[in-house]
């Protein structure tokens, strides 16, 4: 177990998920709402505490009510808040996310009216004492001095630094850390088209690091010091559910295995892997657990056109309803878009075989089989969420491939 310190960001992440990504101007119904605690270095430090380390972060916080969520949150995730830098003025950051069912892919617009972690607060800590620090590129102004003091007084302890956007300044900092982690959304604003042509570009920058991006789906390419560039695809995955945290579970995930003295193509292999089975599952926690078997909703058989079957799903923020309609099997979330409630919560789902519609037990609101729309009651036009299926050659019922 190795002692990370990180230093970086601590965020209310408020989290939306939605059945696809909004048009402009469209009102769009949310299916679900969740409160998380988020900010880049914090999630690595959730990840790498899950993988045996003792992490702490070095923040600031606000004094308000949402600040004192976030604390509880930390000390939940065993996260220790030794170092956070304490304002009266200002709120706490937030990130508004909307998270798309259909892709899987998230947005984040973040709102940010508090002081950056200052140097003097920084070259307080005994950074002595931790084996790995972490930096969240961003505060450069001050980062700077971070950097220059931690080269300074650490005699072999690594240092970290992610860069994420191209903010003025950063990549004066590149030389003062050993690992260097590099975003597409950095490399595209800088105008690199590819992940190797950043890592050419930067190493004559920072010559004794090593050098890693990630690019989405296309997966990362990395190069140790002196060595070749080299290419880790993407670990392939069935179905994407969640890709938030996904970079910063990769950065954990390497970071790991660097402190246990793996070589860089396996820490970048391992991480790589971490990675996937983050998008595989809703948040962070519980990633080290082994993922369930993958299990069918239900099979055919079971289905009629006479009545609903609701089965549970995992995988999504409600239950689903299963019916048969003509030759065609209909699957929506269990969730009436009046109240958010599911529609069998005081009854079973009433299904009236001539009009072709599934009643909710709360609402008297009638839906139509083959759409879902709402065609009489209290949420008039507005519809079921349809959940994509597949049926295998047994019969058997599964979410369908994102």
């Amino acid at each position: 177990m190795a002692k990370i310190l990180g230093i970086g960001n601590v965020v209310l992440d408020i989290i939306l998920q939605t059945p696809h990504f909004p048009h402009e101007d469209e009102e769009l119904r949310a299916e679900s709402q969740r409160y998380e605690v988020g900010g880049n270095v914090c999630n690595s430090l959730y990840v790498l505490q899950q993988l045996g380390h003792d992490t702490t972060i070095m923040a600031t916080l606000a004094a308000d009510t949402a600040a004192k969520q976030l604390l509880q949150g930390l000390k939940a995730k065993q996260i220790s808040t030794d170092h956070i830098q304490r304002f009266i003025k200002g709120q706490t950051p937030i990130s508004y996310v909307l998270q798309s069912r259909q892709t899987g892919s998230r947005t984040i617009t973040h709102f940010r009216d508090l002081e950056e972690l200052s140097f003097d607060y920084f070259a307080k800590a005994e950074i002595e004492q931790y084996d790995w620090l972490h930096f969240e590129g961003r505060n450069i102004e001050n980062l700077s001095g971070m950097l220059k003091i931690a080269r300074t007084f650490l005699t072999h302890q690594p240092i970290s630094l992610e860069v994420e956007k191209a903010r003025e300044g950063i990549e004066a900092l590149f030389p003062l850390a050993n690992v260097l982690f590099f975003s597409h959304h950095y490399a595209r604003q800088k105008g690199y088209q590819s992940a190797e042509v950043l890592i050419k570009s930067v190493q004559s920058l920072a010559p004794k690091s090593q050098l890693i991006c990630t690019w989405g789906t296309e997966g990362a390419w990395y190069q140790s010091a002196g060595g070749q560039i080299q290419h880790q695809p993407a670990i392939t995955i069935d179905h994407t559910i969640d890709t938030l945290g996904a970079g910063d579970t990769f950065n954990a995930g390497v970071i790991d295995a660097l402190i246990n003295q793996q070589p860089l193509n396996e820490a970048i292999l391992s991480a790589s892997a971490l990675a996937a089975r983050k998008c595989q599952q809703q948040g962070l926690d519980n990633l080290m657990s082994t993922p369930p078997a993958k299990r069918p909703l239900a099979n055919v058989k079971q289905l009629n056109n006479s009545k609903a079957t609701i089965v549970p799903c995992d995988a999504l923020p409600h239950s689903v309803i299963l019916i048969r309609y003509q030759e065609d099997i209909k699957a929506y979330q269990n969730n009436c878009p009046h109240q958010d409630v599911p529609l069998d919560e005081a009854y079973k789902i009433d299904i009236n075989p001539f009009e072709k519609t599934m009643k909710c037990s709360v609402h008297d609101a009638f839906f139509t089989i083959k759409e879902g729309i709402c065609v009489e009651g209290p949420c008039l036009q507005d519809a079921l969420t349809p959940v994509p299926i597949k049926v295998d050659a047994k019969g058997d019922i599964f979410l369908a491939e994102a």
